[in-house]
């Protein structure tokens, strides 16, 4: 689950640009194998100076910590890609390897980084009681405040992976791409991947979360929440870029922002996970 989550974290916004669509679809079968063998090669570079897993391993040992990460990388894409209804309805099955060898190589690092991406759920012992986390700490258990902060942190997590999609305008095109019966699914794949991050990868503070009693502190809520405000934060980037406007029709607003909102939802939640 951790892999999973760093995968989607790191990767994900790179399925979000036409140019990767668009190469994964004109490359060979054998140019996409041989991209996911370099592919396999970057992973397993990661994996040996990074560590899939924490402990001494043995030479072999590396190579299978490689293969796992980056078939945890096809597993996130494959489910990414049906989300937004890529796989089937006709299509060759050399779309769908060139698309996913363009996209694996992002994610399959960030599955190999997962211990290192974001603290392990531990205890800290002796903090100073000027440090900033332990100041924040406090904040997370005051009630009302501690929740403004953490509403606070997803906003401005869902507001740095907005701007870095938004203003290239690729989102455009890939909405004309997505069938319309595929959006509920990629706000569902939205919601699992923003709980798993948060609730069920290990990342610090989950005992925390599941322990919290406070206003909006539930997982369902707290899920929900991060959800909404990276929806939010996404259809106002988009009216900032003027990516939508008072003209631009409903359906093209909806497609947009539940597109958009699917790797902000991840940003969110990582923003939660950061203080």
């Amino acid at each position: 689950m951790r892999g999973l989550a760093s995968g989607f974290l790191i990767g994900v916004p790179v399925v979000f640009t036409v140019d990767s669509w668009w190469l994964g679809d004109q490359i060979s079968p054998v140019d996409a194998l041989t991209l996911l063998a370099f592919s396999y090669v970057l992973t397993l570079a990661a994996v040996y100076w990074a560590g899939f897993r924490h402990g001494l391993r043995r030479g072999w040992e590396y190579f299978g910590d490689a293969l796992e990460a980056i078939a945890l990388a096809i597993l996130a894409l494959v489910a990414v890609f049906w989300s937004l209804g890529q796989f089937g309805d006709g299509q060759p099955p050399s779309i769908a390897l060139g698309r996913i060898a363009v996209a694996v190589a992002p994610v399959s690092l960030g599955v190999a980084i997962a211990n290192h991406l974001l603290a392990r759920d531990t205890s800290h012992i002796d903090l100073d009681l000027g440090d900033t986390s332990n100041v924040r700490a406090g904040w997370r258990n005051d009630g009302w405040r501690g929740t403004a902060f953490e509403l606070a942190a997803s906003a401005a997590g869902a507001l740095f992976l907005c701007v870095t999609i938004v203003p290239v305008d690729d989102l455009s095109s890939i909405a004309t791409e997505v069938p319309a019966r595929n959006f509920p699914f990629v706000i569902l794949l939205s919601l699992l991947v923003t709980y798993s991050v948060v609730f069920a990868a290990g990342f610090a503070g989950e005992a925390n979360r599941h322990a919290a009693t406070g206003p909006l502190q539930s997982p369902f809520a707290e899920t929900i929440t991060a959800y909404i405000i990276a929806l939010l934060v996404s259809l106002a980037v988009l009216w900032f870029f003027g990516r939508v406007d008072a003209q631009t029709a409903v359906f093209a607003i909806y497609t947009k922002a539940v597109l958009l909102a699917f790797p902000a939802s991840i940003a969110a939640a990582a923003g939660k996970l950061a203080v």
